[in-house]
């Protein structure tokens, strides 16, 4: 794709040395989707981007190329950042990992930008952020075109009953089941999630529903990040 963009809004997600002085970044932009830029001499002495591209950055830059690895041309920084600890730099961190290796290049995802602005606000001021990426990590299938229908039995159509159990089929949905496990919601709980409540739903469950959807679509190669991440998903 040829881009000689307009200026586009857009997060660092992960940087990268490339070459002598320069890096490679690996953006997400509101207007153009996920893609990579060189930048020429960021670590050189003189360099006024030098130490400043790191993840979850924000920046308005210019782009210009033929092939998929595009040149920065300009970049400019807003006086909003975002400054992630501890547990939160983790989740952000994972997060970022799993928008790198899922999006497709210049795909336009305006909405999921927006929520992922509005994770970045949540993590910043939140003590913990779990259920805010359990909701990305939703919102993100979604888009992906494997979004999870937690209002109805995928296995009659009809609507979840509050005291019934379910049963989760990666790809396929919620199957009403007569015995109780643990492993399996319970109606009420699907409901709950269907309207992005979490604060009564098992988390556990909930973070093996996710990884179980999202790991058929990551393949057998693990995040990198998940082995820092494991220790906050409690």
């Amino acid at each position: 794709m040829n881009i000689e963009s307009p200026l586009h809004h857009a997060f660092v997600l992960h940087s990268r040395n490339y070459r002598d002085t320069s890096v490679i970044l690996d953006l997400l932009t509101r207007e153009a989707g996920r893609y990579s830029v060189v930048v020429r001499g960021a670590r050189s002495a003189k360099s006024r981007v030098r130490g400043r591209l790191q993840p979850f950055t924000p920046v308005l830059l210019g782009a210009l190329g033929r092939s998929e690895l595009k040149t920065l041309t300009s970049i400019d920084f807003p006086e909003r950042s975002y400054g992630l600890e501890g547990d939160q730099l983790l989740l952000g961190l994972y997060v970022n990992e799993l928008l790198y290796r899922l999006l497709g290049r210049f795909e336009p995802l305006e909405a999921l930008f927006e929520e992922y602005c509005h994770l970045l606000d949540e993590l910043e001021s939140s003590d913990e952020g779990i259920e805010q990426v359990r909701i990305f990590e939703l919102r993100l299938l979604e888009e992906l075109g494997y979004g999870i229908n937690f209002e109805f039995d995928a296995g009659s159509g009809s609507r979840v009953e509050n005291e019934s159990y379910y049963h989760y089929v990666v790809h396929e949905g919620f199957f009403r089941c007569l015995d109780q496990d643990e492993a399996f919601f319970q109606g009420e709980e699907l409901l709950s999630i269907a309207n992005r409540e979490l604060a009564a739903v098992d988390r556990n469950r909930l973070r093996n529903l996710t990884r179980q959807s999202l790991g058929a679509l990551l393949g057998d190669k693990p995040l990198k990040s998940r082995t820092l991440f494991r220790g906050v998903t409690r």
